[in-house]
């Protein structure tokens, strides 16, 4: 918390104080603005528009992970007298086994001395197979939001790089040329492309 508090004083110290801060280092606090600051206005709204949607998404992705696991453990503690646990460890070992017995059953086999360790937070699925199985596919679905959430972050980052690359390159041009990165984001059914074009726009007149 502590650290949060001084990264916060100290980025708003930079929007707020000196004005000559280089345009590079503007973008990497926040993509977009060294851009604008240079007179880039197309470059700088997609930059701007770019962080907006993967902040939202990313918000969204980890508050969808957090309902669906609030119902995977409330599913548990209901069918399975499931304890809650900051382990995930333990959910991944619920939605495998249909009792804690059998988990230490299948660990005595193989003789990796895991038995017992969930022996103070036991479980039994009372239905059996059926509930289980909706179980681990609430987990699963769970763990794939938080999943998208980490993987946002990644593109985040890479934005606020990309835009502060971006600046340096438009801090840098002549009054003859212009020479800008500009990224583009392709979505397909299983991936996301992130691609690069580098425009360069040359000024003929004296």
């Amino acid at each position: 918390m502590q650290k949060t508090i001084y990264f916060l004083i100290f980025y708003f110290s930079i929007i707020f104080g000196d004005s000559s801060i280089h345009p590079m280092a503007k973008s990497l606090l926040f993509p977009g603005w060294g851009e604008l600051d240079l007179g880039n206005k197309k470059s700088s709204r997609f930059f701007i528009q770019t962080e907006a949607i993967l902040v939202a998404s990313c918000l969204t992705a980890y508050k969808l992970g957090e309902v669906r696991e609030k119902e995977y453990i409330a599913y548990a503690n209901e069918y399975a007298g499931a304890k809650k646990t900051g382990d995930h460890r333990y959910w991944v070992d619920i939605g495998n086994y249909n009792s804690n017995e059998d988990f230490d059953e299948e660990h005595l086999r193989m003789r990796d001395g895991k038995e017992g360790q969930w022996a103070y937070s036991p479980w039994y699925w009372k239905s059996g197979d059926t509930t289980r199985r909706n179980f681990e596919k609430m987990r699963i679905n769970s763990d794939k939001f938080f999943f998208t959430g980490r993987f946002i972050v990644g593109g985040i980052i890479l934005n606020h790089i990309i835009s502060g690359i971006n600046s340096l390159y438009l801090s840098r041009i002549n009054n003859k040329s212009n020479l800008s990165l500009v990224p583009k984001i392709k979505f397909q059914k299983y991936d996301v492309q992130y691609l690069f074009e580098f425009q360069l726009n040359i000024n003929s007149n004296n």
